[in-house]
């Protein structure tokens, strides 16, 4: 399973390397803000969420939640590449779809016996909406929902998917 996951990292990575390069017509923006993740639980967990964009709304977004509690600590990490999909009439609300990655960290410190940890890597898919609040002199700032689809940790769970759903208030500069 690994290498599956390792394999979709590195074709991942190769899009967005082709598809994130700027250019004459490319400018880079790059967005950082709150975020808060539904995982399925329907609470919503703080996270904070980084992104660099293309002008045309191709982009790549790192998303990151963790907690502790007691003994046990649990983060989620999200890296997505999100490509415009045009089927809204309005400049300033924009679709996206792509692909994601998701490193979920579960460990847990014993008192007594080695501590233990676990990281499960999925690969899935994503749909977003956004809403472009604010832009003027190359600053801006977006509200957006993200929905990430897992296969369930790629184990072989039947009949069930791993979801994650992302809202997120970000501000951005361009380059």
């Amino acid at each position: 399973m690994r290498i599956r996951v390792l394999a979709a990292f590195q074709v991942l990575v190769f899009l967005m390397g082709g598809l994130l390069m700027p250019t004459a017509g490319k400018a880079v923006e790059i967005r950082a803000g709150q975020s808060w993740l539904e995982q399925g639980d329907y609470l919503l967990h703080p996270g904070v969420q980084l992104t660099a964009a293309t002008k045309d709304n191709k982009s790549l977004r790192f998303e990151f939640s963790g907690r502790t509690f007691g003994r046990f600590t649990q983060s989620t990490s999200i890296l997505s590449l999100n490509l415009p999909y045009e089927v809204l009439p309005w400049k300033e609300v924009y679709t996206t779809y792509g692909f994601s990655l998701m490193d979920e960290y579960t460990g847990y410190n014993s008192p007594r016996d080695d501590d233990e940890s676990i990281h499960a890597m999925n690969a899935g898919l994503n749909l977003g909406i956004g809403y472009k609040i604010f832009d003027h002199g190359g600053f801006n700032a977006r509200l957006e929902w993200n929905s990430h689809i897992f296969a369930a940790g790629l184990a072989f769970i039947f009949m069930t998917t791993a979801r994650k759903t992302v809202f997120s208030a970000t501000v951005g500069y361009e380059l």
